[in-house]
Parts: C-alpha cells; sequence; structure tokens
C-alpha cells in the first residue's frame, strides 16, 4: 500500500510564492490563505499610518490523502529535496494532520516530494515520489519573526536564462532598537538560512551591535551613506570595503541590513545586482519593493534615487547601460577584476545548459 500525494500535483508549477505583489493600484487585497480564499481590500494610502506589513512569503501547500489509524498515535514524515535522491532534504516529522504549508521553498525551481506514515514508531508505508517547480516570480520573501523586509538577492533573472543564485545574500531590516528580533526569529537566520555573516550598514548614533550568536555568525560593521553618496570620496572607501566582503566566498551566507532595509541596504543591492547584470527594470521593481514593509514608499521616482541613477550615469561608457555603470563605478574605488569575477561567480547560477 501506498500514500496518495494530493497537492502540489505531479509536474505541476506552484502559485507565486509573494503573499502580495508589486507594484500596486490605489487598492491592495489580503490574500487569506495559499489557496486564495476571500479578500478584503487595504487601503494604500492607510498602509504606511497602520504599518502593516506586506513583505510576506506565500507557502507553498502539501497534501496527502490520510489513511485510517490502526490505533491513535499516527504521524507523517514529509520530505522535500531539490535532489532525486532526497539528499540535503528538508524533513517535517510527526505531522499528525495529512496537509501542511511550508515557506521559504527557492523559486524557479524543481522540487521532490515525498511522505512516510508511522504509528508507534513503527513504519507503516511511504508515498511514491513526486516533483513540482515553484512559480518563478521574484522576490523571495522571508518571514523572520521579529524583523521585517528580509529577502533573498537571488532568484531574479538574468541574461542568457541564468539567475542570481538563491539561498546566498539577503536583505533586511535591523534586527535590534526599532525593531526586535524573537528567538525564533535567531534560530530561523542561523539554522534556516545558515547566515555566516552579519553586515551592519549602520552607525551611531544607531544601536549597532551584534544581535546573532557571535559564536556562530561574524558581525561586520561597514557604516555607509546612501544614493548619490556613493561618489562622495570619504564615503567610497565603506563600498570598497562591502565588496571586498561579498568577494570572499567564507562569509557566505551574508545578511546586510541597516534600518529598514530601505535606502542603505537597498543602494548596495542596487549595485550589486547591476554587476551581476539584472536589468534595470528588475532593479527598479527590487528597490520599490520596500514599499510592501513598514517604511513607507519608496520610488524611482523620488529624488533619492534619481540622484543615484545620476551619479552611477557618470560613469557611463557610452551604452547607456547600467549594469556597465555599476561596474566602472566599482573599478573607480579599487574593486578588482578578479574580485568582480569571484562575486559573479558566487551569486550567479552556473549555465545548465552548457
Amino acid at each position: 500500500m501506498t500514500i496518495k500525494l494530493i497537492e502540489p500535483a505531479d509536474q505541476s508549477v506552484t502559485r507565486p510564492l509573494q503573499r502580495y505583489t508589486w507594484p500596486v493600484d490605489d487598492t491592495l487585497h489580503r490574500d487569506r490563505g495559499s489557496q486564495g480564499g476571500g479578500q478584503d481590500p487595504i487601503q494604500w494610502n492607510n498602509l504606511r499610518a497602520e504599518r502593516v506589513d506586506l513583505s510576506e512569503p506565500a507557502g507553498v501547500l502539501f497534501s496527502w490523502a490520510p489513511i485510517a489509524p490502526l490505533n491513535n498515535n499516527l504521524s507523517y514524515d514529509l520530505r522535500i529535496s531539490r535532489q532525486k535522491n532526497f539528499r540535503e532534504a528538508l524533513l517535517l516529522k510527526d505531522l499528525t494532520e495529512s496537509r501542511v504549508e511550508v515557506l521559504h521553498l527557492h523559486i524557479a525551481t524543481r522540487y521532490y516530494w515525498k511522505v512516510r506514515a508511522h504509528e508507534n514508531g513503527v513504519r507503516l508505508m511511504d508515498s511514491p515520489v513526486q516533483s513540482f517547480v515553484t512559480h518563478d516570480t521574484p522576490p523571495r520573501w522571508i518571514s523572520v519573526p521579529g524583523i521585517t523586509n528580509v529577502r533573498d538577492l537571488g532568484g531574479w533573472p538574468l541574461p542568457g536564462g541564468r539567475r542570481v543564485r538563491q539561498g546566498m545574500l539577503y536583505r533586511s531590516s535591523e534586527m535590534n532598537s526599532h525593531l526586535t528580533i524573537t528567538e525564533e526569529g535567531k534560530v530561523l537566520l542561523m539554522d534556516s538560512l545558515g547566515i555566516r555573516t552579519d553586515l551592519d550598514l549602520r552607525s551611531p548614533p544607531e544601536e549597532v551591535r551584534p544581535v546573532l550568536d557571535p559564536a556562530r555568525v561574524e558581525w561586520i560593521n561597514v557604516p555607509i551613506q546612501p544614493y548619490d553618496a556613493i561618489c562622495v570620496p570619504e564615503c567610497m572607501p565603506a563600498y570598497r570595503q562591502l565588496f571586498t566582503i561579498f568577494a570572499d566566498a567564507s562569509k557566505y551566507p551574508i545578511l546586510f541590513h541597516c534600518w529598514g532595509g530601505a535606502d542603505r541596504a537597498g543602494t548596495v543591492a542596487f549595485l550589486l545586482s547591476a554587476l551581476l547584470g539584472k536589468d534595470l527594470d528588475h532593479l527598479v521593481k527590487d528597490y520599490e519593493l520596500t514599499s510592501l514593509s513598514i517604511w513607507g514608499e519608496r520610488s524611482q521616482r523620488s529624488g533619492e534615487f534619481q540622484r543615484l541613477r545620476a551619479a552611477l550615469a557618470s560613469f557611463d561608457d557610452g551604452s547607456g547601460s547600467v549594469n556597465s555603470q555599476a561596474e566602472r563605478y566599482l573599478h573607480s574605488i579599487g574593486v578588482t577584476r578578479a574580485e568582480i569575477g569571484t562575486i559573479r561567480e558566487l551569486l550567479i547560477e552556473p549555465d545548465h545548459a552548457s
């Protein structure tokens, strides 16, 4: 006998893994449940006053046909893996229901899954193995209790059919002071995401200090100023230091943050993503996605963002490409070609077709 797997259906593609979309109209809709239940309108103009956080992922619902227990001590184990042989599988043990929602799967990724039933510690039966593909829409939001605006820089498409590698580099709000990460949030960052470096972009009088376990996570403080400050001479060494860190494989996975993860972190994300080859439309959308968190709207039409674009444009080679502008800027502050090559090797998925 086997367990019948129901959802995700074999060879299916999931719904997008974001609970809310961007851009929005004057009205946003709260999605009640990943399977599209009733919706309540939320007025965009009220969001900032209410500090409503919409920077949330949607999970993937896993369900299977329940089996009749012999006694009353039936449980299930769910295994999910990006590898068909289930190496490095995510294991959810001792589930008492025949359905569960799972957060934080990689986007645009094929997964394999199976279920095993136990009773009183004795294996009863296994399911067959099925596979599905997660939707390819970025970003990959991460729900971390106590903080907000947490997302993977990976998953965005690049030229040639490649993507930015997921699970390597994350951006977020601060973890202390205006917000306080919970113990559960710390465990998620250190155990589930495997963060090895906490890259803090803040400066005094902000409460600049390590929050995660220093025995497990290296804390590095590199205070920066955002937007067109990238071209202020006294600010350039800090940006040079950041990209030295990004070129060090031993530092990954990295979480970088400022206060809200909006301006300083947004500037760093823009520069790094442009260097990797992300197109301008996606760079702009990634910057504006912070508007879904609690820190107010970030717009490509703002003076701050336009000053960043103008600062980079001063490094244009005649092509008008924001990607070449970012690379030329980084060269100007001392980032070497070897470091840029290493960053790209670390953060761009390999070409599986080659």
